[in-house]
């Protein structure tokens, strides 16, 4: 676990909390170990639920506690992960999001969303670039008398 960040006070406008939420759920949404774990159902048929129930989770942190820091996510995020979709995160990504986490609150409490904006509209551009649709073609099977 890297240094610990904290964050202090609360957010006092509903545009600053919305923001926030937003932050929240695109520095979820863009964590590569969870999108894989989502992609493959690894927390079963409602993944991506519970991704959702992950945001919300965090956000509610901050609702709960006074202070909320890094390493306070860092262990939510870890713990979701194991709870819900039976991953062991060993490399540093988790306290990658949770200082991002950290970083959008603190931005957002200023008033400034630049962060959470940037991340919005890199999703939003990975979305409308990889929504192409895909087609299945059904091919008719081919018996051996066919083939002749």
């Amino acid at each position: 676990m890297a240094s610990v960040r904290v964050a202090k006070n609360k957010l006092t406008t509903p545009t600053q909390q919305s923001r926030f939420e937003l932050g929240v759920c695109m520095a979820i949404y863009s964590w590569e170990a969870l999108a894989v774990a989502v992609q493959n159902f690894w927390g079963g048929p409602d993944s991506a639920d519970k991704r959702d129930w992950m945001v919300g989770s965090i956000v509610e942190l901050y609702e709960q506690q006074e202070q909320v820091d890094s390493e306070d996510i860092e262990d939510r995020l870890l713990q979701i992960m194991e709870d819900e979709f039976e991953v062991a995160i060993e490399d540093d990504s988790a306290n990658d999001v949770a200082e991002k986490i950290v970083r959008i609150f603190e931005q957002c409490k200023e008033g400034d969303f630049s962060l959470a904006d940037s991340l919005y509209q890199k999703y939003q551009s990975k979305s409308n670039s990889s929504s192409a649709p895909v087609h299945v073609v059904e091919q008719e099977e081919v018996t051996g008398d066919e083939m002749e």
